[in-house]
């Protein structure tokens, strides 16, 4: 019994020591976000959290004031010139449209070296709640925002 399990065993192993290390690791556990946003406050910030991989980070807006809500993926990264961290804007293209839905937000935060991001969103034009659930990292397949 032992002599027929130990192939199998032994592929087993040399299978996921040739899997990279980055499939395992992964923060793409949901967090909800609510916040308003109105012309004294602009802006609505969720939280931040470990960024683990260099997957796309994962939004599943239920809520927005308007038809759309600006959002963008900061990374928490460093700087070339003073050392220190900063927050900055990771988003592929830039600023992105977001409508209801579950998307996934194309970003750079753990390329450029960041290990933590958060999600920023804009009013557009309306006043109102902004919700949903977001993780910084993702499985799975959803549409692109970008």
């Amino acid at each position: 019994m032992i002599k027929k399990m130990a192939p199998l065993v032994l592929s087993a192993i040399m299978i996921l020591t040739l899997l990279p290390a980055q499939a395992f690791a992964s923060n793409h556990g949901d967090t909800g976000f609510r916040f308003n946003v109105n012309t004294s406050n602009n802006y609505g910030t969720t939280g931040s959290r470990a960024k683990q991989n260099t997957t796309s980070t994962y939004v599943k807006i239920d809520q927005v004031p308007a038809a759309f809500i600006y959002l963008h993926v900061q990374g928490f990264r460093p700087s070339s010139t003073t050392g220190s961290n900063y927050w900055a804007n990771e988003t592929v293209g830039g600023r992105q449209t977001a409508t209801p839905g579950q998307w996934l937000v194309r970003q750079m935060v753990y390329e450029n070296g960041g290990r933590s991001a958060r999600l920023r969103f804009q009013r557009y034009s309306a006043s109102g709640t902004v919700m949903g659930v977001w993780s910084p990292d993702s499985i799975g397949s959803y549409p692109r925002l970008n």
